[in-house]
């Protein structure tokens, strides 16, 4: 071998040696920032995570997964509940909180004002945690008024017109337009929109949509004599004996036990005219400041936000009874999770965020002068 060809060999060795030893330090520095974040955990020990609803049996399994933090976990029955406890703990000088898990309400109403949120991007270590392209739509969700601190990490489809099969053929319903069709006055149910839970957020949904609005508001509860009741099995027991041919936010497990009976119920699956409502479920975290664990509260968010924590969430949730625990991540299975709940990223969506309150206030203030209106 000639000197020259030799020099080239070794300056090629030198050159990828160099090149592999950068990729591993590249490497190397999320995972010393991560090592020393775990170890620092351990050494706190504990972690108080309070959280509301099915999203705790994905919590329960942080134990599992980091054996020797502690966890504490603080369920209560409600976001308002839970959260009206965090904030008597704070006022009483007792700051315990390290992570909040509930719907995105308690998050902006009560710990947004209370100053009690921590941003939450410093504390992402893990690359795929970081990387915005593996969420929906490309991009991670805050619905914080400064799009920082509670992260929402479920989004799902809200499916909110059902119908009797022997009155209604699926596509007669195209757009939410074609609900005011007069061929359905006098034959459409709904839940009243006044009370917090589904309906509310339908109603959000068509006064805020740019395609609805005020004017199909009056249309459908005023012009179309919709009968507005509370009892959401009294609703589908009228949509299945065909006293009613359209429901709008009939309860959709009420709906499905009637359509594993058999009776002649359905949901309109596909996508309306208008768009998607993508509902958050009680999926919003955030992290409390000051937090009393805070190394572990960093650990806690990132396997939790990890393609592993989201998988375990979807999971765990669905086997809890949570049909559409739909977490945002797109990278991982989606097998366990129906079809119609599945985010669709080329369709156009709709998503409350920090005024949804005054919003919906609005909306339920028009619908009860529609009703009172009709009433007279």
């Amino acid at each position: 071998m000639s000197i020259f060809l030799f020099s080239i060999i070794l300056a090629l060795r030198i050159l990828a040696g160099t090149l592999g030893a950068g990729a591993a330090e590249s490497k190397s520095t999320w995972q010393v920032e991560w090592d020393k974040a775990v170890k620092a955990a351990e050494a706190e020990g504990e972690i108080n995570v309070y959280v509301v609803d099915y999203p705790r049996f994905a919590v329960g399994l942080f134990q599992k997964a980091f054996p020797k933090i502690k966890l504490n976990m603080i369920d209560g029955p409600s976001g308002p509940a839970l959260s009206s406890r965090l904030m008597a703990e704070r006022r009483a000088g007792k700051y315990q909180a390290d992570l909040y898990i509930a719907g995105q309400g308690t998050h902006v109403s009560v710990l947004y004002p209370a100053k009690a949120l921590a941003p939450m991007a410093p504390a992402f270590i893990l690359p795929e945690v970081k990387d915005e392209t593996k969420w929906f739509k490309g991009k991670h969700r805050f619905v914080d008024p400064d799009t920082r601190h509670s992260f929402v990490f479920q989004g799902h489809r809200g499916l909110y017109v059902s119908y009797n099969t022997g009155q209604v053929k699926a596509d007669e319903i195209k757009s939410w337009a074609d609900l005011i069709n007069p061929k359905w006055k006098g034959k459409m149910i709904g839940y009243d929109p006044s009370v917090a839970g589904v309906a509310r957020n339908a109603l959000w949904y068509v006064y805020k949509n740019k395609f609805l609005g005020a004017e199909f508001m009056h249309k459908l509860y005023g012009d179309m004599e919709i009968a507005i009741a509370r009892d959401q099995r009294q609703l589908v027991d009228w949509l299945a004996t065909g006293k009613a041919a359209i429901c709008i936010a009939c309860d959709d497990a009420d709906i499905n036990s009637a359509k594993e009976n058999k009776l002649p119920v359905e949901t309109i699956t596909h996508i309306l005219k208008e768009g998607d409502y993508v509902a958050a479920g009680q999926g919003a975290i955030s992290m409390l400041t000051p937090a009393p664990h805070p190394n572990a509260a960093q650990v806690f968010l990132n396997w939790f936000l990890s393609k592993e924590g989201q998988t375990i969430y979807q999971e765990q949730s669905v086997k809890s009874g949570q049909r559409n625990a739909n977490s945002r991540r797109m990278d991982i299975a989606k097998d366990i999770i129906r079809p119609e709940y599945r985010l669709k990223e080329g369709s156009e969506v709709w998503e409350n965020g920090p005024d949804v309150d005054k919003e919906t206030a609005e909306a339920t203030k028009l619908f009860k002068e529609i009703l009172g209106k009709r009433a007279k």
